[in-house]
């Protein structure tokens, strides 16, 4: 299986497909894309009709949209599946996608990060600090709440990593990148858990070469 990955590292959906792939353990190329950046490739503008990342290029077909392209990897019925064939379960695992994509990465990465890091390091703006307080004082209080009610193993759905958990997961490195924790003594469950999604040994590449990335423009 031949795979291309067109997007930035650092954003949480092509993070998602990303982990998703090391996870199944399946090598790919990844080409830098800014959404409405210059110099974009030509296949990528011909193939992304929304000009969103990530875009996959597997084997013969492009492929826009990371819940369609985990959606597409396993219904290619590639190693290492990561959805369970009990039709409850997958399921269960698909809602968690939803509410990681719509939700939690509209807080962490829309509201914390965006603030926190983009507009001093590559907007050249001040940060909205109201913004801040509230993903920070509010809104991640809110999801770490709900995951807490949710756990009931080491992992959302099943008894390994899958589906949930890589797209959970991935916000949730957003949310370091930012120095943001879950408190261990309000929320256990849910601060173990992210300590065990996020420390995979199979995203140790990924997370560093964000760090090295966000490093290079001065965040530390």
């Amino acid at each position: 299986m031949s795979i291309k990955i067109y997007g930035a590292s650092i954003s949480p959906y092509v993070r998602k497909v990303r982990m998703a792939l090391a996870v199944r353990e399946l090598d790919y190329e990844l080409i830098p894309v800014i959404p409405g950046g210059e110099d974009q490739p030509a296949e990528f503008k011909a193939n992304s009709p929304l000009g969103k990342i990530p875009l996959a290029h597997i084997d013969d077909i492009f492929i826009p949209d990371s819940s369609v392209i985990l959606a597409y990897l396993e219904r290619a019925r590639s190693q290492n599946p990561l959805l369970s064939e009990d039709a409850k379960l997958a399921a269960k695992a698909l809602w968690y996608e939803e509410y990681a994509d719509s939700q939690m990465v509209s807080v962490i990465a829309g509201h914390l990060f965006a603030e926190m890091i983009l507009a001093p390091a590559f907007f050249q703006r001040e940060s909205n600090q109201e913004e801040i307080d509230l993903a920070k004082n509010e809104e991640i209080p809110a999801i770490f709440d709900y995951l807490e009610s949710e756990l009931q193993a080491n992992f959302l759905v099943g008894d390994s990593i899958g589906h949930a958990d890589v797209c959970v997961g991935s916000p949730f490195v957003t949310m370091h990148h930012c120095g943001v924790q879950c408190d261990a003594s309000r929320w256990p469950k849910t601060a173990a858990y992210i300590e065990r999604v996020t420390g995979q040994a199979a995203f140790a590449k990924i997370i560093q070469e964000e760090k090295e990335m966000l490093a290079a423009f001065g965040v530390q």
